[in-house]
């Protein structure tokens, strides 16, 4: 073992050497794929937070849900699209899991107006992004009755 280790040395530095840069890499373009999430997060909430026109979205009760504006509709679809971005990194990391994002989609689809632009959207959404949420949302007692 020591005379091939001899002779093959350098081919073995150069493998770990590869191999230790391809996870070096990989362990990057997790970290970045978290930070530019999280500005995207940010700013998202930065700019519902500034707009007034925005505010019931975050409200728990509604008087009256419909009609959801143009605006809200707008800001609805980018955090759910938001939402599945986030799906997909929980998919592949450890910093962002599943569990916590489920809390996050029980917590936000609780309100009414983001509810109700879930149930009008849901139909074109990548599919397992759907089963997904919709497990979250049942165990909130929140999925949509048949027939509703």
């Amino acid at each position: 073992m020591s005379s091939w280790i001899k002779e093959n040395w350098f081919t073995v530095v150069q493998t770990v050497g590869i191999v230790g840069g391809l996870w070096f890499t990989a362990a990057s373009f997790r970290i970045s794929n978290m930070l530019t999430l999280a500005e995207q997060h940010r700013a998202l909430w930065d700019d519902a937070l500034e707009r007034p026109d925005l505010k019931r979205v975050f409200l728990a009760k509604v008087e009256k849900i419909e009609p959801v504006t143009v605006e809200e509709e707008e800001f609805l679809n980018l955090v759910i699209v938001h939402f599945e971005t986030g799906w997909q990194m929980a998919n592949t990391s450890t910093i962002l899991t599943r569990e916590i994002l489920a809390r996050d989609i029980r917590g936000f689809f609780s309100k009414p107006l983001p509810h109700s632009v879930w149930e009008k959207t849901r139909d074109s959404r990548n599919p397992q992004f759907v089963k997904f949420v919709e497990r979250a949302l049942e165990a909130a007692g929140r999925l949509r009755q048949p027939g509703a």
